[in-house]
């Protein structure tokens, strides 16, 4: 029970104040224990961030595989589309999407080549779960691109600009590269 206290602690401690900021001494207090018996449970301040950026990650991935399949059912066009405006909405409203999102653009230094590598895990299984809805919507000749690979990769780069936003910019400006870069995207792949 105590490891979860102190990753949902240390989750909102990294979100708000980057690794840098955080202290492992803040953690501690934030769940009544004493710095001290955080290495009862992890290793160092590295191991805690990697572990929960590694939940988050895992989280994120649960999150999406359990939306797909709860919306099987959706025309193509609405699902990626409604994934698109659901990023939105999740970065805004949930710590661990936001932590993960933000540290795959801002890894501490020292841990960058640890990150990525879980980013860019996380990535590709992205691409896999979008993956069966392109190839279905390519063999019903729904859609008129190339492959379903390059589908998915087309929108993974709406899907990029809309995170850039999110982290570098505001709500409205993620919004508004939504709508732009969806109806570009939309009408270049429908039959």
């Amino acid at each position: 029970m105590t490891a979860n206290e102190i990753k949902k602690a240390a989750l909102f401690s990294f979100g708000q104040n980057g690794f840098e900021g955080a202290s492992l001494a803040q953690i501690a207090d934030e769940v009544g224990i004493k710095k001290q018996s955080i290495y009862t449970h992890f290793k160092n301040k590295d191991d805690l961030f990697l572990t929960v950026l590694e939940d988050s990650l895992e989280t994120d991935w649960s999150f999406l595989v359990d939306w797909i399949a709860q919306n099987q059912e959706q025309s193509i066009h609405d699902l990626l589309e409604e994934n698109l405006y659901l990023l939105i909405r999740r970065f805004h409203e949930e710590d661990s999407y936001r932590f993960g999102l933000r540290m795959s653009f801002f890894p501490p230094t020292h841990l960058n080549e640890k990150v990525m590598q879980q980013v860019a895990q996380y990535e590709s299984k992205f691409e896999e779960a979008f993956m069966p809805r392109f190839q279905a919507a390519l063999s019903e000749d729904l859609i008129e691109i190339e492959d379903a690979r390059s589908g998915v990769l087309a929108y993974l780069s709406i899907v990029d600009a809309i995170f850039i936003e999110l982290v570098y910019g505001n709500k409205e400006r993620a919004q508004m590269k939504l709508k732009a870069s969806w109806s570009i995207f939309w009408r270049g792949v429908v039959k």
